[in-house]
Formats: C-alpha cells, sequence, structure tokens
C-alpha cells in the first residue's frame, strides 16, 4: 500500500502548542507560569540539577512508513515535559529515517526527519517505531543504524513492530522483551534467545520495549524514572494528568485470553489454561479436573461473562491466535492449523471462513497489501 499524505504537520493549528513533531530538533524552552501550582513533591521552586540531572539525553526516534503517530507522541510527550518543569533541555528529540523525505504515518500525516540512519549522529536512546512488516532496504539501514547506536553505548527501545526489528538486529538476545499480544505468537518462536513477553512494558537492563499506544505512556515514564527519579516520573505523571501509572508486569488487556473484568478466579484460571494449550487444546472435562470444579460450574460462568459457551470461547482464542500468525507469521496456512489445535487444513479453513468471513489465505493476502485486519465481522 502506497501512503497519501492528508495534510502536513505545519498546517496543523495545534503545532504550535506541541513543537515537539516539527523539523527542529531541540526542544523550545518555556518559562513556567508565574503561579503554577505545585506537582506533587515537586514544585518550580524546587527543581534544577538535583531534580532533573544535568545530562542532556539525544533521543533518535526512527520513524518508519506507517508508523503509529499517536505510539510516538505518547511516549515523547513526557520526555518534553521534562523540558517544560525543569526550564531547561533535558532530552532533545529527533526524528531519523532513511531518507530526509517526509514519513508517512498510518494516519496520513507526514512527519520530515532531521537525520538520516546513514548519518554519523550519535544517540544516547535510540527508539524504533514501526508498526508493519517493511521493506528490506528500509530494515537494512535501521538495522545498521540501531547497531551503530548500540556500539556508542546508546539505550535501545522498541516501539510496536520496532521490537520485532530490534531483535532482528541481534540486540535483544539475552534480553526480556514486551510485544504487543497480537505479535507473541508469531515471535516466540522466530527469536529463541529472546525471551519475549506480554508485560504492558519491559525494561531490562539498557533495552527498553513495548507494544505500543497506550502503554508507550507508563514505558516512558519508567524511563524518566529511572534516568531521573521517582518523584519526576510521579510529576510529569500529574503535569500530563496520565492517572496511576501501571507497574509493568500488568498485562496486556487481550480480551479474548486475558480479561481484567474477570472476578471469578476459576474461569480466569481456566482462560490461562486454554491460552497455554492452543497447539494442544485441552477438552473441557480436563479443564475442569486441573481447577477442581465442575464442567457445569465452568459452563454457567462462561456464559454468564462471555455469554456463549466456554469451548466456544475457546476456539475464538485458537481462530485470533491463528490471525495472528497470519498476519506477523511466515508459516504456511496448513502449519497455522496444525499450531492452532486443528486436526486438518480442511477443518480449520472451515472454522476460520466462518468466524472472518473469507479464507485464511485472503485474510493474510489482505492485511499483507492494505492492512486490513477485520475482527468484528458479522455472521451471514
Amino acid at each position: 500500500m502506497t501512503y497519501v499524505p492528508k495534510r502536513r504537520l505545519a498546517a496543523l493549528p495545534w503545532v504550535q502548542y506541541y513543537p515537539l513533531i516539527t523539523k527542529v530538533t531541540a526542544m523550545p524552552k518555556s518559562n513556567p507560569p508565574p503561579h503554577r501550582p505545585r506537582l506533587g513533591a515537586l514544585s518550580y521552586e524546587t527543581q534544577g540539577a538535583s531534580a532533573c540531572g544535568v545530562q542532556k539525553r539525544r533521543v533518535a526516534v526512527c520513524l518508519a512508513p506507517g508508523f503509529s503517530l499517536s505510539s510516538a507522541l505518547t511516549l515523547c510527550a513526557p520526555l518534553r515535559a521534562i523540558n517544560t518543569l525543569c526550564n531547561s533541555d533535558r532530552y532533545e528529540i529527533v526524528f531519523a529515517g532513511l531518507t530526509r523525505e517526509p514519513v508517512i504515518s498510518g494516519t496520513g500525516i507526514a512527519v520530515e526527519p532531521a537525520v538520516r540512519f546513514d548519518d554519523d549522529a550519535v544517540f544516547d536512546l535510540a527508539v524504533a517505531v514501526s508498526a508493519y512488516e517493511q521493506a528490506m532496504a528500509y530494515k537494512k539501514a535501521l538495522l545498521r543504524f540501531l547497531r551503530y547506536q548500540a556500539q556508542h553505548g546508546a539505550e535501545i527501545c522498541g516501539i510496536d513492530m520496532g521490537v520485532v526489528h530490534v531483535a532482528e538486529a541481534g540486540l535483544l538476545s539475552g534480553y526480556r522483551a514486551s510485544v504487543h499480544w497480537e505479535v507473541l505468537g508469531a515471535v516466540t518462536d522466530r527469536f529463541p534467545s529472546v525471551a519475549f513477553c506480554d508485560d504492558i512494558y519491559v525494561i531490562d537492563r539498557n533495552r527498553f520495549s513495548c507494544g505500543g499506544h497506550m502503554a508507550c505512556s507508563d514505558l516512558s515514564l519508567a524511563i524518566i524514572e529511572r534516568h531521573h527519579s521517582t518523584e519526576m516520573a510521579d510529576a510529569i505523571t500529574q503535569e500530563l494528568e496520565s492517572g496511576s501509572r501501571r507497574p509493568a508486569d500488568t498485562r496486556q488487556s487481550n480480551a479474548l485470553s486475558w480479561d481484567p473484568t474477570i472476578r471469578n478466579r476459576h474461569l480466569r484460571q481456566a482462560i490461562d489454561i486454554m491460552q497455554e494449550h492452543v497447539e494442544e487444546p485441552l477438552s473441557i472435562p480436563e479443564i475442569a479436573g486441573q481447577l477442581d470444579v465442575s464442567i457445569r460450574q465452568l459452563q454457567n460462568l462462561s456464559r454468564q461473562h462471555f455469554g456463549e459457551t466456554l469451548s466456544e470461547r475457546y476456539l475464538e482464542i485458537r481462530l485470533n491466535a491463528a490471525r495472528c500468525m497470519l498476519m506477523y507469521g511466515n508459516h504456511s496456512v496448513t502449519e497455522i492449523a496444525l499450531a492452532t489445535g486443528f486436526s486438518s487444513s480442511a477443518i480449520f479453513a472451515r472454522a476460520f471462513r466462518r468466524r472472518f468471513n473469507m479464507a485464511a489465505s485472503q485474510y493474510r493476502s489482505e492485511f499483507r497489501t492494505s492492512f486490513s485486519r477485520p475482527f468484528f465481522v458479522p455472521s451471514d
């Protein structure tokens, strides 16, 4: 798919209030208002080297065609807020790309990189932001850039599919990493030396990762706490009205396999068991036996919470796992059928078509050509 820019950032009225997304790489200084209220334990009167530290960090945000603009902004917003609260440039945020030509985000908004991957610029933190698989020419340049930054001591961060690119660069071997739950099943076998998980974010030594979107805020605040202090991170949280900061080990909300609204522990454990046994499905009596509850009790709990039987929910979990593997993996349809517990590709094909109103091969093709990824499909 060729992205066509719908509008340029310079034409947007809110850019003047949010100067982060410009070709200018340095964050502008801004004097605080004279009567600004205290932010938790931190006030403007107490800011300075003790609160903010003295090191200015250069952050490279690597943009890929179709990248999630919201993820990039959500990650950068807390870093920019520190510059405002400290009244000095603590972070210099620089957009990097394959060329200096504008990169079109998934929303159609164009962002112009200030540096190229092939430039000799060195950064303290390099962030790979990507939403989809990328062309080989882009990936070669990006991976070379990430390795170069790591060799020069930079912290490396992956956002969304950017985590996969960091792994492709060989920079996650021996590390834990978070990746979006849709991608998790497809990358676990591909990178056996990486301990992927479904936590909302992971900070493992000098490697940072998250699945993107709202988790970027949690990760960014954790980075601030790492670089500065808990006091500073709490102040930024209040400044941005982010609510309570979520701990890193908060699980991603995959409504089919893990739902935080499930209050009954037996039902919650049953869903966990089904998620862990996608390739070799257990029978409902086996699941009930592991939990020491009756089949009838489990089925009633499922109907009350999901409006469907536990068997129907189990099939949904397996088909969704197949859907994710079709989008982000390279296995054949037959291999995916076996990996999601179907005894034959014919049985899988019927179940998939019944659920998504199209063949599995068509689903993969449409995702790769137009990023179509329907989930809520009306039944015939």
